[in-house]
């Protein structure tokens, strides 16, 4: 993990290094035991609370990552509901992981020349290319029957993307890779524990972070290939190590459209409300952000996400 010195301040999923996941059951393409976890803790409270989904539309790169944390912010004051949140994109964009060096593994002028804007996520991991792809996000803590640490969080949180996917009619499971020592600085270039494959192809890369007894986790489904793009704009020592690159990338992961060409960004959406809904046993129904939460993302654009040299901001390990 990048900026490996930080490991007690966040909680990294996107490409973590725990290991310990079991089989899938056939029957359902749930990791098997992991079911289980969808009906203990609050069920009962659960079963008669409403969560909240939100579409917030296109939204530049610093606002997207600021609504998220003024979300979190929020739900550990108590003040909004476990909150599943699908957005847009206003331009392409590249999300950094949290500790991801952009000199070293950025190329920022060709970014420019492409019109691609560059955002620090909250959360770690590698990079990810936002254009024609499906971002996710979702808040939610442990009085809701999330389970601490980041393995069983994380696998509590993969039942409502693989009812989604499901929904979608794409069978897919958690992947069984460990991660690389030599991580490449583009996400989907490897799979890890932290992700979801179909056919052996990574699908859906997410990253969590936790503050206090509450989470927030991110991710993407890219839903066409825009891997050479993406590639031209990750720093490689020459032409021949990036094409070698791509084309490990491309053995690796493939888009959703491979699976469902015909899906939509609203078909994903609306997968993603009901599998969550159905895995968490909890109805996400539709909302939208208070002036709060808008007031605060705002403040958050202005005072951090305009920026990349956050990063050093600490979280409480959970």
């Amino acid at each position: 993990m990048e900026g490996g010195k930080d490991a007690d301040c966040i909680i990294e999923v996107w490409g973590f290094q725990q290991q310990g996941f079991l089989g899938t059951d056939s029957r359902n393409c749930f990791p098997a035991r992991f079911t289980e976890l969808s009906v203990l803790g609050a069920e009962e409270q659960r079963m008669h609370e409403l969560y909240r989904f939100i579409d917030t539309q296109v939204q530049d790169a610093a606002m997207n990552m600021a609504i998220d944390e003024a979300v979190h912010t929020h739900h550990l004051r108590g003040d909004v509901p476990p909150t599943l949140r699908v957005f847009r994109w206003e331009q392409p964009s590249i999300s950094l992981g949290r500790f991801q060096s952009v000199e070293r593994e950025i190329e920022s002028e060709r970014c420019q020349q492409l019109g691609v804007a560059l955002v620090r996520r909250p959360t770690g991991g590698r990079a990810v290319y936002h254009r024609d792809e499906f971002t996710y996000s979702i808040v939610i803590g442990k009085r809701y029957g999330v389970p601490a640490g980041v393995v069983a969080a994380y696998t509590y949180l993969a039942l409502g993307l693989l009812a989604a996917l499901q929904d979608l009619g794409v069978r897919a499971e958690l992947s069984d890779e460990r991660v690389s020592k030599h991580p490449s600085a583009a996400c989907f270039a490897s799979s890890t524990q932290a992700d979801l494959t179909s056919g052996g192809f990574k699908l859906v890369g997410s990253a969590q972070v936790w503050k206090d007894d509450a989470l927030l986790q991110q991710g993407s489904l890219p839903l066409d290939d825009r891997a050479a793009e993406f590639f031209s704009m990750l720093r490689y020592p020459n032409e021949e190590v990036r094409e070698e690159a791509l084309a490990l990338y491309r053995e690796k992961t493939t888009p959703l459209h491979t699976f469902a060409p015909t899906a939509s960004w609203e078909d994903v959406a609306a997968a993603f409300r009901s599998g969550f809904s159905t895995a968490l046993r909890a109805e996400f129904a539709p909302g939208e952000l208070s002036a709060s939460e808008w007031e605060l993302a705002r403040q958050l654009v202005e005072e951090k996400y305009s920026k990349l040299e956050w990063r050093k901001e600490k979280v409480r390990l959970v």
